[in-house]
């Protein structure tokens, strides 16, 4: 068998697989040539004067700071190429100021840079020290910004910071008010903490009982879900400690109120299938 098939293998016409010279000068022409041109790119014409960027426009600044941080990037722009954006270098020039969330470049060929500035949102107003400072969520302080809507106060007996809060316990009442819905934060008053934890209230609403600063967003999720089912109307307050099982206290029925969905995270594995009510908090809030 075996010898059959050798057989019939040295009969088969032999392929030539050898590449003329003329072509395997062509090829090795190209190869130097390409590889050339690499380097001509890599080494010298995306850092040249004719790809340099001459023309730097900033936007998105509304920070009294503004001036400075726009020097700040059309300076270290001016240092770049429009073939070669240093991100690492924008983001570097820009992080003394805590108002400064990210910075989004596009370079347009061959001398235009176009920056966008995305500012930090302030979360919260934290008085401390006889002073009202507004915190971004990660709780940097921002100075020198505006903001166009009410915003939850946190009180804190701990040092003023300077440039971010260090109050543990104001740290996770800050956790809870980032997370806040836009439908809802406007309503929300005051962010503290009581016996049992951290305590979020609402203007014309019950008292939210958030316990830790664990799930802030299946907790806004349950609260927004309970406030607006028509049963839990009348609550004096609502306990998301649980979010799949949220708790209206305050109210006369002591019966189980089915929900149509009480926004709970069904990922974390809670079943949500109404709002439990008591007639008065335990212990009190």
């Amino acid at each position: 068998m075996r010898d059959a098939a050798a057989a019939t293998l040295r009969r088969l016409p032999r392929i030539s697989f050898s590449v003329p010279p003329k072509f395997r000068r062509r090829a090795i022409a190209l190869l130097l040539l390409a590889l050339a041109l690499v380097a001509l790119y890599r080494f010298w014409f995306r850092d040249s004067s004719f790809v340099r960027v001459q023309h730097v426009s900033v936007t998105g600044l509304t920070t009294k700071d503004a001036p400075r941080i726009r020097m700040a990037l059309t300076s270290a722009a001016r240092d770049m190429s429009t073939m070669d954006v240093s991100q690492a270098e924008l983001n570097r020039v820009v992080s003394s100021f805590p108002v400064v969330k990210e910075v989004v470049a596009q370079s347009s060929f061959p001398h235009t840079l176009k920056i966008h500035v995305i500012e930090e949102t302030p979360a919260a107003v934290l008085d401390v020290g006889g002073q009202r400072l507004l915190l971004a969520p990660d709780g940097s302080v921002l100075r020198d910004v505006t903001t166009g809507h009410p915003l939850a106060l946190i009180k804190s007996r701990a040092p003023v910071p300077q440039d971010m809060l260090t109050d543990r316990i104001a740290m996770s009442a800050l956790h809870a008010a980032a997370a806040v819905p836009a439908d809802l934060a406007g309503r929300v008053t005051t962010v503290t903490h009581g016996k049992k934890g951290i305590l979020v209230h609402l203007r014309d609403g019950p008292l939210l009982i958030f316990g830790s600063d664990s799930r802030p967003l299946a907790k806004w999720k349950s609260a927004a879900a309970v406030l607006a089912d028509p049963s839990s109307r009348g609550a004096t307050y609502i306990d998301v400690r649980l979010p799949g099982r949220p708790i209206a206290g305050g109210l006369s029925s002591e019966t189980l109120i089915p929900l149509s969905s009480t926004g709970a995270d069904s990922s974390a594995g809670d079943s949500a299938t109404g709002v439990a009510q008591n007639p008065q908090p335990s212990g009190g809030p």
